[in-house]
């Protein structure tokens, strides 16, 4: 049972480019926390709010104090150290709350499969951006494609699709980008191996 967890993953990391909250400043910064805070939400309402508002809110107001820290601080080992400890906490309070889930309207495999999907998609690009090649900015639109679309075929029972999801994957690479970049091999190699490790996890 890991809705609070999968809440705080999603808020700083699904639909989100990690690496540009650093730098967000006034209006935008305000949307992000209102976003972390319904992104939250979106996962516990139905069981933390109306069983244990006090915890839900103070996990809350946690996650948005390490949002307003991640703008603060000027090292990249802070950046790092923020996000594992964010985590760290998320995996507690869900650990002491995770009973009340038992009730919620969504069930333990669809929130790992949710998580799946926000992991493979991203894990990789935080990787990419602040580890190797380390470029902040790096758009891994087309890794993020086809990484998704294994998951969701492979965990589905079809790995020929899956497969073949990566094939036309590196070709639309080339028709794009035209040039062979060395990186790109490290992507459908995540998808592969992180599929098969979740589909033994969910099911």
């Amino acid at each position: 049972m890991l809705h609070l967890f999968l809440g705080h993953y999603v808020a700083d990391h699904g639909f989100t480019h990690n690496s540009k909250l650093r730098h967000l400043k006034g209006w935008n910064f305000i949307q992000h926390l209102i976003w972390s805070a319904f992104a939250i939400l979106a996962f516990t309402f139905d069981t933390l709010l109306y069983t244990v508002p006090v915890i839900l809110f103070t996990f809350i107001a946690i996650h948005l104090f390490f949002d307003y820290l991640r703008v603060k601080v000027n090292k990249k080992v802070y950046y790092h150290l923020i996000e594992v400890a964010g985590m760290i906490i998320a995996l507690i309070f869900n650990f002491v709350v995770s009973d009340y889930f038992k009730t919620s309207y969504l069930s333990k495999e669809f929130v790992l499969y949710i998580l799946g999907m926000a992991l493979v998609t991203t894990a990789l690009s935080y990787f990419f951006r602040n580890f190797y090649p380390a470029i902040e900015n790096y758009e891994d639109l087309e890794g993020i494609s086809e990484r998704l679309a294994f998951f969701i075929f492979f965990l589905a029972g079809k790995p020929f699709f899956a497969f073949l999801s990566l094939f036309f994957g590196f070709l639309f690479r080339l028709w794009k980008v035209k040039k062979f970049d060395h990186v790109w091999w490290i992507s459908p190699v995540f998808a592969i191996f992180f599929s098969i490790i979740w589909k033994g996890i969910v099911f």
